[in-house]
């Protein structure tokens, strides 16, 4: 990436709403921007992995490449949770399958069946003959996990700001909702998107696009004009809105009036992968991790305080929108390509946007992020349910 296009990378990303534009086209298409970005946040950050409900049993496990590392956060025998290199220490070769998966008491190699603990421990070497290896200077690296709200956190880096600090706060603004009652996790689906990874969280996390991307789908539900910011910072934000009811006014008469809290929903942004929709009844999520410099894979997944399964419904409603969000950032991709000409200003509505840019500008060039800033709006999740 030239020195040119690095100075107007930082320069817009560091811009507020009142003079946010668009991102330079190429900062989504070029192969050296994903390498710094893979360099100083994906290598360097606290990246979403799943939910711990999805890690409940000892053994079960989840293996995933992050950043060009394949790592496999896993629930050890002693019920820890804990995350390690999924490369064999003999020659390199992956260990355990990516995806969910369960181990058989311990981890074996494919290709020598060198063996290691749920822990990543050396345990056994087949044919070793008369050569001398050291099993303790052979073990599986261990990288930091955090946990928060009952979600998963990696972080490839030395020494990671503890993760209750990172999200300091942010719970002040959920507890209306009682997220703790969530408990139980439920997987979505897997799909490859081509489009870059910025691309993808940036259509995730704002509202505008709602009322014409989603006429027949979300707008029916969470519609664009009651979309509104919350707060944020460089290190999280949260947007929300006010939900669509189909009772009528009998009904909501007969079954008594529904607190103001829940009628709206709250988009959870934890840079730079996670984004969650959090409601009464559950807390869903999409992480967008890089495959390339254009595409990206996402994969979706929720808690919920019941574990009874999603109706057909359901399920039809989320692959729809999920399918027009695919189609939508596909598009968008292809304008990348320009050279002859830029984007242009933001709206009020894309604040969020600002707190990624932002997030990416302290990441990638050291840029001292803006303050945290609140909405009018956020003195809703504050007042009691009933109040």
């Amino acid at each position: 990436m030239s020195h040119a296009l690095f100075d107007e990378y930082k320069k817009i990303a560091s811009q507020s709403i009142h003079s946010a534009v668009a991102l330079p086209f190429s900062v989504y298409s070029e192969r050296s921007v994903l390498e710094l970005e893979s360099k100083k946040i994906f290598n360097n950050d606290w990246i979403f992995v799943c939910a711990e409900g999805q890690l409940s049993d000892p053994g079960s496990y989840f293996a995933m490449d992050l950043a060009g590392e394949a790592i496999a956060v896993i629930r050890t025998s002693k019920g820890e949770l804990i995350a390690l290199s999924n490369i064999c220490r003999h020659r390199g070769t992956p260990l355990l399958d990516k995806g969910f998966g369960l181990i058989q008491k311990n981890i074996t190699c494919p290709y020598h069946a060198w063996t290691y603990s749920d822990e990543g421990d050396l345990k056994a070497i087949p044919f070793q003959g008369e050569v001398e290896i050291d099993k303790k200077q052979h073990c599986l690296p261990k990288f930091h996990i955090g946990c928060w709200l009952g979600l998963v956190f990696v972080n490839l880096g030395e020494q990671p700001q503890p993760i209750e600090e990172r999200f300091a706060h942010l719970s002040d603004y959920l507890s209306n909702f009682q997220p703790e009652r969530f408990i139980h996790a439920n997987s979505g689906d897997t799909e490859v998107w081509q489009a870059n990874w910025k691309l993808a969280v940036e259509n995730a996390i704002e509202s505008y696009h709602l009322f014409k991307v989603h006429k027949e789908t979300l707008e029916t539900v969470t519609p664009s004009k009651n979309a509104y910011y919350v707060a944020g910072s460089s290190e999280w934000a949260i947007a929300g809105g006010k939900m669509k009811t189909n009772e009528s006014k009998i009904m909501q008469w007969l079954t008594g009036e529904t607190p103001e809290v829940y009628k709206h929903y709250l988009l959870v942004f934890l840079p730079p992968n996670f984004i969650g929709i959090m409601t009464y009844e559950s807390f869903d999520w999409i992480s967008i991790l890089p495959i390339d410099e254009t595409s990206c894979r996402i994969y979706s997944g929720g808690l919920s305080e019941s574990s009874a399964e999603e109706d057909k419904h359901t399920k039809g409603f989320v692959q729809q929108f999920m399918a027009e969000d695919k189609v939508i950032c596909e598009r968008v991709q292809q304008g990348m390509k320009s050279t002859k000409t830029t984007g242009g200003k933001l709206v009020e509505m894309e604040k969020i946007l600002v707190d990624f840019r932002q997030f990416l500008a302290s990441r990638l060039f050291d840029v001292e992020p803006s303050p945290s800033v609140e909405s009018k709006q956020a003195s809703l999740f504050y007042e009691p349910p009933d109040g």
